[in-house]
């Protein structure tokens, strides 16, 4: 059950009235509170209400023999940002550029406009003036063809924690399967937009990009988020791909690699300890082979010294390399 605070829990309530003109019946309103593992009585929400009525405006329709409430949306008018705020909403639009794909890319982009659009007309000048003096690398985003309709259904999917039906299309073995996944949260990993959660199918948590579903089916079962998820999310995951079996990555990198690593690579790291020839790596995690090309992609720089197995892994693909070159 989620520890709501009274204000949090009554601004809650103010945009679920404000987002639907027909309105909410307190069954309404007390059945969404429950999908997020908010439990008040319904004694408290009309006691929100009312505290809400004293500052908002909030009307009440008889319909059906059903009292339905509704907000007016939030307005806003003549806002005055300052100069660095402006200079903030101008690189949030650059920044947005790569995921106009996404909805909630396209979204967020309508909502600084939406915002400009109540400013000034000397702030709107300013902000075309800024725009293109910043310049951001998205040479790592990728500019996925998505459904529009399975983001928004995988969106409400974790508002409700709910869980789907997807067929979804394997990098790997690329076929399609049926699964039924739990969903817990989007995640955008370089540049591609993904959905994390509980997949029925491996008893496992995986990773599944977007643009990869072939079809998403809503289910009415429901599903709790386990409190540990949170916290250990990306122990299990090099990079991108996890496995079910961990264990510690020890990797010695020369100086000159040693440096690229502690500027680009720092923080896929466990711990790193310096050595006099350069640093040692640790990691706890699984031997995948997108951690075996990480690793070849540093050459002689990189030497792996556990786990045993792992040293075979490298080895057996460096002779194959060699095998290449010399037939």
């Amino acid at each position: 059950m989620k520890d709501m605070a009274q204000t949090e829990r009554q601004i809650f309530i103010l945009l679920l009235l404000s987002e639907n003109k027909r309105g909410y019946t307190i069954n309404d309103i007390h059945a969404s509170l429950e999908k997020w593992d908010v439990i008040v009585d319904k004694k408290t929400i009309m006691r929100d209400i009312d505290s809400l009525s004293g500052i908002c405006f909030i009307s009440e329709e008889e319909r059906c023999g059903k009292t339905y409430y509704t907000a007016d949306k939030f307005r806003l008018r003549d806002i005055t940002f300052t100069s660095p705020e402006l200079i903030s909403l101008a690189f949030l639009l650059e920044l947005l550029k790569p995921y106009q794909y996404m909805t909630m890319g396209k979204t967020s982009q309508e909502l600084i406009h939406k915002l400009l659009d109540n400013t000034t007309n000397l702030n709107r000048e300013f902000i075309k003036h800024f725009t293109g003096l910043v310049t951001i690398n998205t040479n790592d985003y990728i500019s996925d063809s998505l459904n529009p309709e399975i983001e928004n259904k995988l969106q409400e999917a974790i508002r409700n924690k709910s869980k789907v039906r997807i067929i979804y299309h394997s990098f790997a073995g690329d076929e399609d399967t049926i699964r039924v996944i739990q969903p817990y949260e989007l995640m955008i990993n370089d540049g591609a937009l993904s959905v994390v959660g509980y997949c029925e199918l491996r008893n496992d948590i995986r990773d599944f990009r977007v643009s990869r579903i072939r079809a998403l089916t809503s289910l009415e079962e429901t599903f709790t988020v386990p409190e540990a998820y949170h916290q250990n999310k990306d122990r299990n995951k090099f990079i991108h791909l996890s496995g079910n079996v961990t264990e510690q990555i020890i990797i010695a990198f020369d100086k000159p690699t040693a440096k690229y690593i502690m500027e680009y690579e720092f923080d896929l790291a466990d711990e790193i300890i310096e050595t006099e020839d350069g640093i040692t790596f640790m990691r706890n995690t699984a031997v995948t082979d997108e951690l075996i090309r990480w690793i070849l992609q540093y050459g002689p720089g990189a030497r792996v010294l556990n786990p045993a197995h792992l040293k075979d892994k490298i080895r057996q693909e460096l002779s194959k390399s060699l095998n290449q070159y010399l037939t």
